[in-house]
Parts: C-alpha cells; sequence; structure tokens
C-alpha cells in the first residue's frame, strides 16, 4: 500500500523555532528518510518551497500569491512511502509528529494513480 504523508507548517513558525531545534530535524530528517529508503519504504520525498514562493492560479488563468489553504497551513515536506499497512503508515507518521511535534497528515495513494 502507498501514502502520502504531509507536513504542514507556517515559514513564521519555522523562522520563530531556535536554530537549534532546527539542526535537530535536519539530522532527524536526514537519519530517519535514510532508514526508510534502506529498508524499501519510502518512494520520494520532496521538500517544498515557503508559502511565501507559492502562487494560485485559477480556473481562469488568475493568479493570486500565497497558499490554497489559506485557513491552515501549507505543505513544507511530502513523503510518498510504500508500506504493507495502514497501521505501518500510522507508526512512520508517529515518529515524524513525535519528532516535529506537529500533526502529519496521512493519505492512501489510491492504486492507478501514478502515470508515466
Amino acid at each position: 500500500m502507498r501514502y502520502l504523508l504531509s507536513w504542514h507548517i507556517r515559514e513564521a513558525e519555522l523562522h520563530d523555532r531556535p536554530s537549534a531545534w532546527r539542526e535537530e530535524i535536519v539530522a532527524f530528517l536526514a537519519r530517519f528518510e535514510d532508514e526508510l529508503f534502506v529498508s524499501s519504504e519510502l518512494d520520494w520525498v520532496e521538500v517544498l518551497d515557503p508559502e511565501s514562493q507559492a502562487i494560485v492560479v485559477g480556473p481562469g488563468g488568475d493568479v493570486r500569491a500565497g497558499y490554497y489553504n489559506e485557513g491552515g497551513k501549507p505543505s513544507a515536506r511530502v513523503w510518498a512511502i510504500r508500506v504493507g499497512t495502514r497501521e505501518r503508515a500510522r507508526e512512520i507518521a508517529a515518529t515524524f509528529a513525535g519528532q516535529l511535534d506537529t500533526w502529519i497528515e496521512v493519505r492512501e495513494s489510491m492504486p492507478g494513480a501514478q502515470r508515466p
């Protein structure tokens, strides 16, 4: 089964955290993502630009600065994982959530969704 895990955080929240926390997180992410890759559970990871660099394009081609979910938090990082059970996806998300001190969104990636 394939899942997408998303970390949502505002740019200002990252800047407000102590530099020691940011360094610890970078080290954790490198280590844990490597472990998931070695165990063949990590397909890929994307680190996204902060929301200050995002734009939203509307149906008529109109463009506005910002991210789509204005009421919530923008995505900062997305992981695609391949695991045997939903419980394992929850375990991985719990590890991220615990270390990052936040909620991690978990969604199953539906079969056939990936196209060449």
